[in-house]
């Protein structure tokens, strides 16, 4: 199966790279069969951000279409950052489909796919979520919470 049909949250095993004019490029980034990747961001188009030994790279559709992946473990749990418990440790990746204003206030406060947060404190009602990005503390709302899709991070920060 391709990488550009690996959705966000997926972490898959290279199993066949068919681009000899990149392999370089590729093998320079840790992209060669064997490599485990983690998908951060998917694009209709079929682009990827990969994480790949702890590097973020981007892949056009066509590079990620000459990929041939499996996936490696299931697919790591998506939840809101409303959803996730006090004290985890969570990796942004995507936002809810429709939360378009808040998409751009959150990527404006630095809250980009691939990036890792700890959740502070909710408030009793929920509203706001305190988290820890960065070495800041930031506050959200309700709703801005609810728009930030999230997996969590094991101790190793994979």
């Amino acid at each position: 199966m391709p990488l550009s049909q690996m959705r966000a949250g997926e972490r898959v095993r290279v199993v066949r790279v068919d681009c000899d004019d990149a392999n370089p490029r590729l093998v320079g980034m840790g992209i060669t069969q064997g490599a485990v990747l983690t998908v951060l961001s998917h694009l209709d188009s079929g682009s990827v951000l990969v994480e790949c030994q702890g590097q973020r790279w981007g892949l056009g559709a066509g590079m990620a279409e000459r990929i041939g992946v499996e996936r490696w473990e299931a697919a790591m749990p998506r939840m809101t950052l409303g959803e996730a418990t006090i004290g985890s440790r969570v990796r942004v990746v995507g936002y809810a489909p429709g939360a378009g204003d808040y998409k751009r206030k959150l990527l404006g406060m630095g809250l980009t796919p691939g990036t890792i947060l700890q959740v502070k404190r909710h408030a009793p009602l929920g509203d706001p979520t305190e988290i820890e990005v960065r070495g800041f503390a930031l506050s959200l709302r309700k709703g801005e919470a609810a728009a930030l899709q999230v997996v969590p991070v094991g101790s190793d920060g994979k």
